[in-house]
Order: C-alpha cells, then structure tokens, then sequence
C-alpha cells in the first residue's frame, strides 16, 4: 500500500469516527431526546437499530427531538427532583428560592446546550476541511488516538461527582449568607447540586479541547497556502472555530455573571464565591481566546519560514555561482527577493483590528451588565472615592 493511499484510508477511518464521537453532555441531552421520542414518537423509536442515533450531525433530520427541547426537559427534571425532596421534607419554596432554583434548573441545561454547540463545531470543523488538508499519516493517526482518549466519559463523569458538590456548597452557602434568616434546606440544593454537577462536566471540555488542542496544532502538517499561509482555508477554518466557541461561551457566562449577581451569590459579603468565579470561569475564558491565536499565529509563522527559508536558499545559490551575476541571473535574484519580501510581510496571525476589537467589546459586556446589576453599589463607591457624601 502507497503512503498515499493508506493517509485515505487513514482519513476514512477518522471521519467515520467524527460522525459517532458525543461529549458526556450530549450523551444526556441526546439520552434524554431518545426517552422523549420514545414516548411522543415510539414508531418512529423503533425504526433505529440503536438507543441513541448513530450519526449526531444530523439526528433531527429522523424526527429526533431537538437539543434544545432535551434541555427543557433536564431543566424541569431538576426541578422537580428538588420539589419532590422539599415536599417530602414538608418544606415550600419561598419566592427567593423559587428564584434560585428555577435559575439554577436553567443554566445547567444551558450548560449541557453550549457544551453540545461547541462539540458539534469542532468536529464539523474537522470533518469537512481540516481532515483533507493533512499531509501525514503519522499526524491523521495521532489525531484519531487523541479522539479517541478525550471522548471518554468516565474522566468528565467522575470530575463532575467530586467537584460538583463543592461547588454547590460553595455558591448555595454564599447565597444563604446573603439571604438571612433562610437556612438549609435539602430540596433546594438537590437542584444546586445538578445544576452544579451538570457545569463541570461542560467545564471539563473546556482544557483539553479549547485550551490544550490549540498547542497540537504545530505538530501537524496542513496543507497551507505557501505564499499567505494567514489566507490559507485551514487557517480562516481554524480562526472562525475559536472565535464561535468564544462566543458561544462568553454568552453563557454573561447570563452567568448577571445570575449570580442578581440572585444575590456574587456580592461584598461573599469575596470568595467571587475569587473562585474569577479563577475558574473568567480567566479561563480569557486563556482559551489567547492560547488559541497564539498556536494559530505560531502555525502561520512555522510556515511562513519553511517558505522564506526556501526562497533564502534559492538567493544564495545564486549569488554563489558568478562573482559578478549576469543580467538575466540578476532579474532573478530580483524577482526572488522580491517575491521573498511579499511573503515576509504577510500577516503572522490570523487577528486584525477588528477582530480584536470585537473581542474586546464581547469582555465588555458582562462588565456593563456587573455594573447595571450593581449600580447603587458602583455609585456609592465612585461617591466614597470622589469625597461627595450621600444626602440623606
């Protein structure tokens, strides 16, 4: 068997495996999805050979409930396994744990649904360009290992059972602080603990693919574009990728920061409910945008010097045959260094202006909504600082 044809078989098998990969979240979302259709749809059930659906890109096309109805469905079952133990317990939920919980029982169904989109746009990523413009066997082969460790569940599942209960504690402890004389009540952080369990299984993801991968990047050979590798497609692919999960993520930590700033868990009394936010959900977020341009960056210069290098070779061969170059080994020569000019100042990253300042504005606003959810408290502050005191 040729090289070549055994990097497209290699390539087959790689993208056979694309089409059945899920993360621990879309297997409960889509687990969740095939319960449901079960009951609302069980022809429709029955006629696939297998509990869940083989190929995930395209599972509502079999009239498989949508992801998003799936996570309405978690959303309402965690709240009501945290109703049933606040019944059993002879407890009601007050309106400020009514509160909570409902938020709660959302935004870790939102998690699961971020976490599903993000997966869902790297695969695709791979699937339908990057895969073709690698050049190595060896690389195809490594990339299919490395798939095949990070799509485990049980790393994600036993993550979330041990740091899931203490971030529960964490934000449910923090919120009573803030809500006196409410005490503990197990109902209640039935659902904070889902909830909670639900977000580190997506925050797991985070590490390997959105901050670790990024650095694999220089030890694959991509078919780049010599002359502007920044133009190349797998590049632009690349870019486009990370700037959705961005996005994708900053959107649930917006939600997230006005959430827990509005419920009362983020505030003066509770500095570290706030240090740990900070530590594990923003400074993350900033790494992921930052580690991911820089690989992207260090993929476009490694290729823009293989060039340079070459054309670098070229001009010094030439100059080494004659003392004197003739005309036409001079038009070369000018023609070289200018065609080695051209590509020397091509751009080493795939940013611009504006996608830098898009990136700015997107930090910009979960600030704003810090502000506006806190605006007495910011008055108060910048009034202190200037020397203006309050009129009663």
């Amino acid at each position: 068997m040729t090289e070549s044809s055994l990097l497209i078989e290699k390539k087959q098998q790689v993208r056979e495996n694309l089409d059945t990969y899920r993360s621990l979240p879309e297997y409960i979302l889509d687990g969740v999805g095939a319960i449901v259709q079960r009951v609302i749809n069980p022809a429709a059930a029955k006629k696939r050979p297998s509990f869940l659906p083989s190929d995930p890109f395209n599972q509502q096309e079999a009239d498989f409930p949508s992801y998003w109805w799936n996570g309405v469905v978690i959303a309402l079952v965690t709240l009501l396994i945290g109703w049933l133990i606040a019944l059993l317990q002879g407890h009601i939920f007050t309106i400020d744990e009514t509160y909570l919980t409902l938020w709660l029982a959302g935004t870790g169904a939102l998690a699961l649904i971020a976490n599903k989109a993000n997966i869902r746009a790297f695969l695709k990523t791979f699937h339908d360009s990057l895969l073709d413009n690698m050049l190595s066997t060896v690389d195809v082969e490594h990339l299919r290992n490395w798939m095949d460790v990070n799509f485990g569940i049980w790393k994600p599942l036993i993550s979330g059972l041990v740091a899931g209960p203490g971030l529960a504690w964490l934000l449910y402890s923090s919120w009573l602080l803030n809500h006196k004389p409410l005490v503990f009540q197990p109902g209640v952080f039935a659902v904070v603990l889902l909830a909670s369990i639900q977000s580190v299984w997506v925050g797991y993801y985070l590490f390997p693919f959105y901050v670790a991968f990024p650095s694999q990047l220089n030890r694959y050979q991509f078919d780049l574009y010599t002359a502007d590798p920044s133009s190349s497609e797998v590049v632009g692919r690349l870019s486009r990728l990370l700037t959705f999960i961005l996005y994708v993520t900053l959107g649930f930590i917006v939600q997230l920061t006005v959430g827990l700033t509005v419920l009362g868990v983020l505030t003066s009394r509770t500095p570290l409910a706030g240090f740990v936010f900070s530590v594990f959900v923003w400074a993350p977020t900033v790494i992921l945008y930052g580690a991911g341009q820089y690989h992207l960056s260090d993929l476009i210069s490694r290729a823009k010097w293989r060039m340079l290098n070459d054309v670098q070779a070229k001009i010094e061969a030439l100059y080494g045959e004659d003392e004197i170059p003739d005309k036409d080994n001079l038009d070369r020569l000018t023609k070289l260094m200018d065609y080695h000019d051209r590509i020397k100042s091509t751009a080493d990253s795939a940013l611009n202006f504006r996608s830098s300042l898009n990136f700015l504005n997107s930090l910009l606003f979960p600030v704003l909504a810090f502000v506006f959810t806190n605006l007495d408290k910011v008055t108060a502050l910048i009034g202190n600082l200037l020397g203006v005191k309050k009129v009663p």
